[in-house]
């Protein structure tokens, strides 16, 4: 490579997994000092060619050297200030206003404030920019291009890629452009790498190169190839070396370094002193000065809480459905059912007179009366359990429930009253007939569970304690109405403990870990998209301190959600919590923590946000199923079982509900093993987004 090129690729080669040869053995060469116009049509190559010389795509076979070295390597300084990067895309911030972006990528370059200030007012003025505190997202597309067009010159680079940067611009702008470009190459010595869709704007350009199908066809200054090819337009001199390629005809009437090929290796001289020197190349420039990571974390921490901040539906989101998720899991689950109707087949006493007929007990000095007790039992019954419907019989009952939707049917036998006392009174001398009497015959609905079982809890407990009132009018003794079985109260937890309570540890665990993951994947995958990712890469921007300042800033969101819920959970739902409320914040922040870096994988595996939205809807579908939110886990197969044991938050569930219920410390298994496991994913999750961005950039 000689002193004098900026630029040199040599037979690069490059296909993008088992598909078609994007590049096929290309060569090229750009003089330092030059502008260089590469042309040709959409999909032959141009945008990965130049992905290649800024470090962020790798070539499958080949060499590249840009400013002496390969980009990448400590030397280069490539990735990094010496060159200046505008992508195709537009690749800026919507949330940013234009001084925004342009401090945003003087900063990571290098530049002070004031130096980026001054710039700023240079640049404005020369392209036309929007005012300065216009955002990005609302200003015209042409306007964006100016931008980002501004954005790569403003720290001055040595080396100045650009591709399509007038693309969608009027032609006085376009040659206010070429104007400065050239100004720059000749007083700064700025070596200039430009694609163009508008050919003939190229005839400024010190050398020129065609490209098709991933092969370079010409390699001329613009004069030289119009007289190559005898034409007057270099659009006319492109179609020619295009149909040549297709026949297969090799031109080649270039004298000295120039070259024009049709399919085959570009000859130039340069290859030779190429050849001559690339064991001991003495251009070994570095970059003008070294940007502190401090700087650099300093600009995108800055970038990062602006993208956020002015997302103002985003920020909707952040704050509103913690609150309204929170108050619904209380407001829906666990609550009593209400509005039910139930059928009363009642052949002792009809209606109970509207409820006015309580049913009677008195004594005598034998024995005890009953009268019309089923009354008894039905009075206040509306609020408690279900709205009484009265019918004449169970025929009756049982056709109107098919259309009423009745949630049961209660009988009581025409004898009920005096069948109750005679079991209580002689109950081993009671006939068959008179047991049967007795009881008092439910059918319930069960095609609805819940409402079943509810009906069902609610009747005992309604009959149990009519029975208890009865006996202790009578003066009998109390406990002929226990029951032969007595739970004491719990070991853990309480018997006023509903299935709210039940959910709430799970609910809170798995909304904390898909909010993070939600936030996180919206705002990497955004960067990806809009191209900020990979530009500010090429300025010098490490992975690692993109992943890091994404971490700070979606942690503080992680903070803010943590208190939000916890606030909403314990002291406005009054949740229970017997343990130290200190382990609690800590365990859900580390479970969206752990969201967090999810996020940072799926953001890693997908490309857009549909498919990112499948995949995180998809794992929140499955974890919630099988992580014990609506069944208990032994309730499990148990394969699912120890699937369910693995995943991120399973057991820290388990080890909420040990700290809240339990009163468990850290110490306990229950409780540390909750900790260990999404901080063992958080390590796995960070790994793999790791090896898949450097699996992508290859």
């Amino acid at each position: 490579m000689a002193k004098q090129d900026a630029i040199v690729v040599r037979n690069a080669n490059k296909r993008y997994g088992k598909g078609e040869q994007v590049l096929d053995g290309l060569n090229m060469t750009v003089s330092r000092g030059s502008i260089y116009g590469l042309l040709g049509p959409s999909g032959c190559g141009k945008t990965t060619i130049l992905s290649c010389m800024v470090g962020i795509c790798k070539l499958n076979s080949g060499e590249v050297l840009v400013l002496g070295e390969t980009p990448g390597s400590k030397v280069c300084g490539i990735p990094g200030p010496r060159v200046g990067y505008m992508p195709q895309s537009v690749s800026l911030v919507g949330e940013f206003s234009v001084s925004d972006a342009l401090y945003y990528f003087g900063r990571i370059s290098g530049l002070s404030d004031e130096e980026i200030e001054t710039k700023l007012n240079f640049l404005s003025e020369l392209f036309q920019l929007p005012p300065a505190n216009h955002l990005v997202k609302n200003i015209s597309t042409g306007q964006q291009r100016r931008v980002s067009l501004a954005a790569a010159l403003i720290h001055g680079p040595e080396l100045l890629i650009l591709d399509e940067p007038t693309v969608g611009l009027d032609p006085i702008l376009r040659e206010n452009i070429w104007a400065y470009l050239i100004k720059i190459t000749q007083e700064q010595g700025t070596t200039v790498l430009i694609t163009t869709h508008y050919i003939e704007e190229t005839t400024d350009a010190n050398k020129i190169g065609l490209m098709k199908s991933g092969k370079l066809l010409a390699e001329l200054g613009p004069q030289e190839l119009l007289e190559q090819c005898h034409c007057s337009l270099l659009e006319e001199a492109f179609l020619k070396l295009c149909e040549a390629q297709n026949n297969a005809v090799i031109l080649n009437e270039a004298q000295g370094s120039s070259a024009i090929n049709t399919g085959g290796q570009v000859l130039n001289q340069d290859q030779d002193i190429y050849e001559q020197t690339e064991a001991n190349s003495d251009y070994k420039m570095v970059s003008k000065s070294q940007v502190p990571c401090s700087r650099r974390m300093k600009a995108l921490l800055v970038k990062n809480g602006v993208q956020f901040s002015r997302n103002y539906a985003g920020i909707l989101f952040a704050l509103l459905i913690p609150i309204i998720q929170s108050n619904l899991l209380f407001l829906t689950i666990g609550q009593d059912t209400t509005n039910l109707k139930i059928a009363v087949v009642n052949d002792e006493s009809g209606n109970c007179d509207y409820g006015n007929n309580l049913g009677n007990i008195w004594n005598d000095e034998i024995t005890c009366h009953f009268g019309n007790l089923s009354c008894r039992f039905l009075h206040n019954f509306d609020d408690l359990i279900a709205k009484q419907m009265y019918y004449n019989n169970i025929s009756e009952a049982s056709r109107e429930a098919q259309n009423r939707q009745f949630v049961g049917i209660i009988y009581f036998n025409q004898n009920f009253s005096e069948a109750l006392q005679a079991r209580i009174e002689d109950a081993k001398f009671a006939k068959d007939s008179d047991l049967r009497a007795s009881q008092i015959q439910v059918s319930l609905d069960m095609s609805n569970m819940l409402i079943g079982t509810s009906i069902q809890r609610k009747l005992f407990i309604r009959v149990l304690e009519t029975y208890k009132d009865i006996v202790r009018d009578c003066k009998y003794p109390s406990k002929l109405a226990d029951l032969p079985i007595r739970f004491e109260d719990p070991i853990y937890g309480s018997t006023e403990l509903t299935y709210a309570d039940y959910v709430a540890p799970t609910y809170l665990i798995a909304f904390i870990f898909f909010m993070a993951t939600t936030i996180s994947t919206y705002l990497i995958i955004t960067d990806r998209i809009q191209g900020v990712w990979n530009r500010s890469v090429v300025q010098g921007v490490k992975i690692k301190e993109i992943l890091l300042s994404h971490i700070l800033i979606q942690s503080t969101v992680i903070v803010i959600h943590t208190t939000m819920i916890v606030l909403m959970f314990f002291p406005i739902w009054g949740l229970e919590c017997k343990g130290s409320m200190f382990i609690v914040i800590i365990l859900i922040f580390i479970n969206g923590f752990c969201g967090l870096m999810f996020g940072f994988v799926i953001s890693v595996m997908c490309s857009n946000h549909v498919s990112a939205c499948y995949i995180s809807t998809g794992s929140l579908l499955t974890m919630t199923l099988i992580n014990g939110c609506f069944w208990p886990l032994e309730g499990l197969p148990k394969v699912i079982r120890w699937i369910s044991y693995t995943l991120p938050t399973t057991l820290s569930t388990l080890s909420m509900r040990g700290i809240l219920y339990k009163g468990s410390s850290i110490s306990d298994f229950e409780v540390y093993i909750g900790f260990l496991i999404p901080l063992g994913w958080i390590l796995l999750f960070f790994v793999v987004s790791i090896l898949g961005i450097r699996f992508k950039s290859s």
